[in-house]
């Protein structure tokens, strides 16, 4: 999600600012990094993104360590000397685990989702971040490391598994198929080739897989891996979801967001100083740069922003990813959703980026996709914020860098 969301989305009279050169070489990342999720139909559906609500979502009660340690060598994006790691609880023996991620101007929470297994000590670990000294000593707080996860190959989640699984090297290890780059590279399965750089136990079947090895932990969590290989991409893209049964919760990665008002949570404060925390406009940019609309205001003292407006207090799906994954694969994405509402029910869900956790059904779920069964103005993002998405995938269209666009992701949006 974040990795295209480096570029300055700073407008003029909505005007981009964006050269060709840049354009060309963001597109070519984009189509291989960016991860397809979730999208599907229901017969009587809620009628607004707006039905979800947050519930137990406490940051600013979060527990740290910084005295065990706040730095990880080498670093590969900011922050550099000072990568704090907030905990704090989401209930039910789940737990979240922030840190920052910075790409560029773009500055988001990064979460790593540990619950405690039913009757025992044991966590399973679903994504983990760079090990810290702090982020290692909150973690074994809670009890001991049995599992590790690598739910997606999107390129913010991948890199510090390698970190990771050294320091806890008697977990068990599986990861998402189709991972590719310079972080390791892996098939469908461990026979077709699996060169990660630390052992993997298993890779997560695909939707469809017959007679595909299980981990030991899939007693407790169902999932649905969605994997889609595109000839014109630069590879493929993956991601698991999961629900936990005992405790009816979805755990995904990207498929969903909720924006929450602000202020930022209190992890920003190690990264920005209080100054600019404290800007009327801070938090409104900066979830417009994490989800890609431009920062166009609404108000001439700056203070408002429509886009964010029409995403805040929501679960939407992410824009960029409607607009660069939804909009190439909205048959296998469907497909995939389908098969995450034939798992068990859940009452809410616990996602990767901004806010959990949302108290949601599937039916409420469901409607972060409606879009792609017809036309919607729900969110109610306006056309004109949708322009810089529009001309990216003009871009990669016209000069054959991925995959066509196959589907409108707009349609229905309200006028200007």
């Amino acid at each position: 999600i974040l990795l295209i969301s480096s570029l300055s989305l700073n407008t003029s009279n909505n005007n981009k600012i964006i050269g060709r050169r840049d354009a060309l070489e963001i597109a070519k990342a984009l189509l291989g990094s960016v991860g397809i999720c979730i999208a599907t139909t229901t017969s009587t559906p809620p009628s607004s993104s707006a039905a979800s609500t947050l519930d137990g979502y406490y940051p600013e009660n979060a527990v740290t360590a910084a005295s065990a340690g706040r730095s990880y060598f080498p670093p590969l994006t900011p922050p550099l000397s000072n990568r704090a790691t907030y905990r704090y609880e989401l209930g039910r023996d789940a737990w979240a685990l922030e840190q920052l991620l910075v790409f560029g101007n773009v500055t988001a929470t990064i979460r790593t989702i540990v619950v405690k297994m039913k009757d025992s000590n044991d966590l399973w670990v679903n994504g983990p971040q760079w090990p810290t000294g702090e982020f290692c000593q909150l973690l074994e707080e809670l009890g001991t490391v049995k599992h590790v996860v690598l739910p997606c190959n999107a390129l913010e989640h991948k890199a510090p598994m390698k970190a990771f699984t050294q320091r806890y090297p008697q977990a068990s290890v599986w990861i998402a198929p189709g991972q590719y780059g310079p972080f390791g590279t892996c098939a469908l399965n461990k026979e077709k080739g699996c060169r990660m750089g630390y052992r993997v136990d298993g890779v997560l079947p695909v939707i469809g897989g017959k007679d595909a090895p299980m981990p030991t932990w899939a007693d407790e969590f169902e999932m649905r891996t969605l994997y889609v290989s595109l000839p014109e991409n630069a590879g493929p893209v993956s991601e698991a979801a999961f629900v936990h049964k005992p405790s009816k919760t979805l755990i995904t990665t990207d498929s969903v967001v909720f924006v929450p008002d602000g202020p930022p949570p209190p992890i920003f404060g190690t990264y920005f100083d209080s100054n600019t925390l404290m800007e009327p406009g801070f938090w409104p940019r900066t979830v417009l740069q994490s989800v890609f609309l431009p920062l166009r205001q609404g108000s001439e003292d700056g203070t408002t922003y429509p886009g964010y407006e029409a995403t805040r207090g929501r679960l939407i799906r992410a824009p960029i990813l409607r607009a660069f994954s939804d909009a190439r694969a909205p048959k296998e994405v469907r497909h995939w959703v389908q098969s995450i509402l034939t798992m068990a029910s859940f009452d809410r869900i616990l996602t990767s980026h901004f806010a959990s956790p949302i108290v949601s059904t599937p039916e409420e779920y469901a409607v972060a996709f409606q879009y792609l069964d017809a036309p919607t103005s729900d969110p109610p993002i306006a056309c004109q914020d949708w322009a810089l998405l529009d001309s990216l995938n003009a871009v990669i269209d016209q000069n054959k860098l991925g995959a066509p666009v196959v589907f409108d992701f707009k349609a229905g949006c309200p006028p200007d």
